[in-house]
């Protein structure tokens, strides 16, 4: 992919500089852009880059008093907020390991992702106190610390001495679900998530434009909240509209009150765009792009979107595995640019290596699994060892992802890792609800699969066996799922069978459901 022009690359040359860390970009980014808004809230509160870099030192400051530092895992369970932010900056400053955890976990997950870490510190927003109380027995000595100013309020604002090693320390631990199995730990550097900044801001001028202003509902524990969006604004000198949950007027109205000039968005929230009787009616004129993450989007509803909007939409690819980046779609194409996934980023290759055993390359526009390499790419999954040696193969990061490449050297997505699904871009495994649904007594087998409607979302439907001579209502079912896992990984369906279909072997055979 070509160079942009060296008279907008300044956050590349200075602030995100080859060598940077997340914390030198906090540093920098307030001595660029000082008393500039940096985020603005639902309710017109400002932070500023000045406001944010100081805040973050105060919470790492009151971090390395409590004796936290390199090594220990800290946790925050908070929706989108300054605090958040706060949190997320002030642990990474002090080269202690920040683990997000998703905002509508139970007490199930938040017991996981705990004892699966090794945190041994978790800051929670106030509402979200009861849930962590629920497992309190279940999570040893992990401390509990309410997530708010007082923590932080009373630490020194200077900046905290603290070595980090950019490539070699693990800085960044979300959770995602690798290619089998339940949740894990992806270990991400410093190094991995500038060098994904650095090929966002190489790929997408005008998105990360210096002044520009973003609307942003995509949660922060999230790598595309978090890295893609968050981290990239911060650096590019922007301006983020943010806030805690998404609604629709609340969008469309700042869109048109505030000027919002880029919007990072899911595909589910696309197509209700499309179903808005005013839409066409709405002043996009300052929006100039809108980037689809998360899960692919049918293209007949982009190509509507454009034609009632004039807005370019263009798709990516990319996961938390690597730091949320691997291909792009350039600001100027010959093609369709919500057709392909794009080009690899600077710095990344991307192969197809055969699906039986993954050691043959394949030629362009043969179908097989995505590989990539480059410097974003994870250090591995946390304590997975056997993951980690089907995952990454010599220097390859082998995604679990069916595809090919063209041509021009695009990549296009086939189809997905076998048995995740992908609902309004959270990923949910079928294996983590199928061992919920089999506490149930009267259920003798189950398989979770993902179904799709009219408009291509996919959602999750349980097919469930019953012992016979039982008798079980579909609502019990989701009643019971429902009260063990968050919202997006909801049962919407269930359909009784007498039998799963399995192999010899014993593994469930989805594709015949």
């Amino acid at each position: 992919m070509p160079d942009r022009p060296r008279e907008s690359l300044g956050p590349l040359r200075t602030i995100a500089g080859p060598s940077a860390t997340v914390p030198s970009i906090v540093r920098e980014s307030a001595q660029a852009y000082g008393d500039r808004a940096f985020l603005v809230d639902e309710d017109g509160q400002v932070l500023s880059f000045t406001e944010n870099c100081r805040r973050a030192n105060q919470f790492a400051n009151a971090l390395l008093a409590l004796g936290a530092g390199p090594g220990t895992v800290v946790g925050v369970f908070s929706p989108n907020s300054f605090d958040f932010v706060t949190a997320a900056y002030g642990t990474l400053a002090t080269g202690a390991v920040f683990t997000p955890f998703n905002s509508s976990y139970k007490s199930r997950e938040l017991t996981h992702q705990i004892l699966t870490s090794g945190a041994s510190l978790v800051f929670a927003e106030r509402s979200l106190l009861p849930r962590l109380q629920e497992c309190r027995d279940a999570i040893g000595d992990c401390h509990v610390v309410e997530l708010r100013p007082a923590f932080w309020a009373s630490a020194s604002d200077a900046h905290p001495d603290c070595t980090i090693d950019r490539d070699s320390d693990v800085a960044f631990l979300p959770y995602s679900s690798g290619t089998t199995g339940f949740s894990k730990g992806v270990e991400l550097t410093q190094g991995n998530l500038v060098a994904s900044i650095r090929q966002l801001l190489f790929s997408r001028a005008s998105m990360f434009e210096e002044r520009g202003r973003t609307y942003v509902f995509l949660p922060l524990y999230h790598i595309y909240g978090f890295n893609v969006v968050l981290n990239v604004i911060l650096a590019a000198g922007g301006c983020i509209h943010l806030r805690r949950r998404f609604s629709m007027d609340d969008c469309l109205d700042t869109l048109e009150r505030q000027g919002i000039t880029s919007l990072p968005l899911v595909p589910p929230v696309l197509l209700d765009m499309l179903s808005r009787a005013d839409l066409a009616s709405r002043d996009m004129s300052a929006l100039r792009w809108i980037n689809i993450g998360a899960a692919p989007v049918p293209l007949p509803a982009v190509h509507r979107f454009v034609e009632i909007t004039g807005v370019t939409v263009r798709q990516g690819y990319g996961m938390t595995e690597t730091a949320g980046i691997a291909t792009t779609n350039p600001e100027r194409a010959d093609w369709d640019v919500a057709e392909t996934a794009g080009l690899p980023v600077r710095g990344m290759d991307a192969a197809i290596f055969d699906l039986n055993k993954g050691q043959h390359q394949l030629a362009t526009g043969q179908v097989g699994e995505v590989a990539l390499r480059g410097p974003n790419v994870m250090l591995g999954y946390h304590n997975a060892p056997e993951e980690n040696a089907r995952a990454l193969r010599n220097g390859w990061f082998y995604t679990g992802d069916v595809g090919k490449i063209d041509e021009l050297g695009r990549v296009h997505l086939v189809d997905r890792k076998r048995e995740m699904i992908k609902y309004k871009g959270f990923q949910v495994l079928p294996a983590e609800l199928e061992s919920v649904i089999l506490e149930l007594p009267q259920v003798c087998d189950v398989a979770v699969v993902g179904v799709r409607d009219t408009h291509g979302a996919e959602s999750p439907k349980a097919f469930v066996a019953l012992h016979p001579g039982e008798s079980l209502e579909a609502v019990a079912i989701q009643r019971h799922v429902r009260a063990q896992v968050a919202g997006y990984k909801q049962v919407r369906e269930v359909e009784f069978v007498k039998r799963i279909p399995r192999s010899p072997a014993g593994k469930i055979l989805r594709r015949l459901l």
